[in-house]
């Protein structure tokens, strides 16, 4: 053990003066300085973002008033085109899911080895798939309110001209009897036929 200007070190091993260990309230008070200096730091940043996002991101009255002008002006715009979409997506829709049905007729014919066929209720706005032995296949389907079996501009005409309002499809997938088709019309007066030809048994949409 040597003295030093009064202070104690202990000689190692090695040979060299070691320094005293430090007491452990030296190192909690270290520790806990360090602790502070570490939340004034946090504090100091937060100001910091807090008054940037403040001064330089924030929105005043007139700029809200001036964006939600804008959005106004682009709805505005946007309305012709919207309705025009909307306008014509009921009767395409029906028309795909009627033409659908009757695919689906077409190929339980042909499967299933007997005729199956696509009936048209048009007094009701219904539609669906019958066996040949008159059960509904799966279930009946409603035309949208808006739409109706109606031929447009004669209200007299037959929208339906498959014999007895079914068009009947056979094991080989052609249409029993001659060529018909179904024409329905919505509210706007859009119109949609769709057309079988009773040799092959093919769907089109018109």
């Amino acid at each position: 053990m040597a003295s030093e200007t009064g202070k104690i070190k202990m000689i190692s091993g090695t040979g060299k003066i070691a320094e005293p260990r430090r007491s452990c309230s030296s190192l909690c008070s270290e520790q806990t300085q360090k602790n502070a200096e570490a939340i004034r730091k946090f504090q100091r940043n937060s100001a910091l973002r807090s008054a940037y996002f403040r001064d330089y991101l924030g929105f005043t009255l007139v700029e809200m008033l001036v964006v939600l002008a804008i959005m106004a002006m682009i709805m505005a715009m946007s309305v012709p085109f919207t309705s025009g979409f909307g306008k014509g997506l009921k009767i395409k829709t029906t028309a795909r899911a009627i033409a659908g049905i009757m695919r689906v007729a077409k190929s339980n014919a042909v499967t299933f080895r007997k005729n199956y066929s696509a009936v048209f209720d048009v007094k009701e706005g219904r539609y669906w798939i019958e066996d040949d032995t008159g059960r509904v296949y799966e279930k009946k389907y409603s035309l949208p309110s808006s739409v109706k079996f109606e031929v447009k501009g004669n209200e007299e005409a037959d929208p339906v001209t498959f014999e007895n309002d079914r068009a009947v499809f056979n094991s080989s997938g052609s249409l029993e009897g001659v060529n018909g088709s179904v024409t329905f019309t919505d509210k706007q007066g859009d119109s949609r036929t769709i057309s079988v030809v009773n040799t092959t048994g093919k769907i089109t949409i018109n």
